[in-house]
């Protein structure tokens, strides 16, 4: 399957306002009401996958002033076979990106590009969680790349292969964890004092912080993952 979805969000007023949003199944969008100035739009998985052979895409763009909150409604299991999901996001004004856990069921190889692009007065927080396998299940297979530029500079440019566990097993990777969670939260003049513990760290990058979260347990890794993002936002006046 190939599926192509579009949202774009314009300042109207004083508020955001959806001046575009195509869905394509699985990748199906939904307009679920403002937070004040801020649009509001779930992506709802309506077809199971990503399956083997799907090419799943999903370009969103914010436009000068507006703001988002995107989120998504369910975990998305990856299932057998070689799949490509691409997440594209254009941002000259504010979004909050907070996805569900991707799940790598036995047998699947998905291939991950999330790419951004920002203008020097822009504001993201981005929130992903990956789960390696199904209860007592071996994982699949993962390639995730981020790309994030901001006015045309590089903030973040990483790859993440959990393809090879004698590899990603190591602990400099990921060691014993099944749950990985990211955050990256990027806004102009950030800055936040590196911090590490067990299982968790946050990076300082320029004008952005990246936090990283590890564990076995799916709801503890996202509330620690909130809990320092959060105080990312706060430093960010996000």
């Amino acid at each position: 399957m190939k599926a192509h979805a579009r949202l774009t969000v314009a300042r109207r007023g004083s508020r955001s306002v959806v001046t575009e949003m195509r869905s394509a199944p699985p990748l199906t969008l939904r307009r679920t009401g403002s937070r004040g100035s801020s649009a509001q739009v779930h992506v709802v998985g309506t077809a199971a996958g990503p399956l083997g052979g799907d090419s799943l895409r999903l370009d969103v763009s914010v436009l000068d002033g507006a703001s988002l909150t995107l989120r998504s409604t369910g975990a998305q299991v990856a299932l057998s076979g070689s799949s490509t999901v691409h997440f594209g996001l254009s941002v000259d004004g504010s979004a909050v990106v907070q996805q569900e856990p991707t799940v790598l069921a036995r047998g699947c190889f998905v291939h991950n590009h999330s790419v951004a692009s920002l203008t020097a007065d822009s504001r993201l927080v981005w929130q992903d969680m990956v789960v390696l396998g199904r209860h007592g299940e071996e994982p699949g297979r993962m390639v995730q790349h981020w790309d994030v530029r901001r006015a045309g500079r590089p903030v973040l440019r990483t790859t993440t292969s959990l393809v090879e566990p004698s590899l990603y097993r190591s602990p400099a990777i990921v060691g014993s964890a099944s749950v990985l969670g990211t955050g990256l939260v990027v806004a102009p003049g950030l800055s936040v004092s590196p911090y590490a513990r067990d299982g968790a760290a946050v990076h300082a990058l320029s004008g952005a912080a990246l936090v990283t979260v590890l564990g076995v347990d799916a709801v503890e890794v996202s509330g620690l993952l909130a809990s320092l993002v959060g105080s990312c936002v706060g430093a960010a006046g996000v």
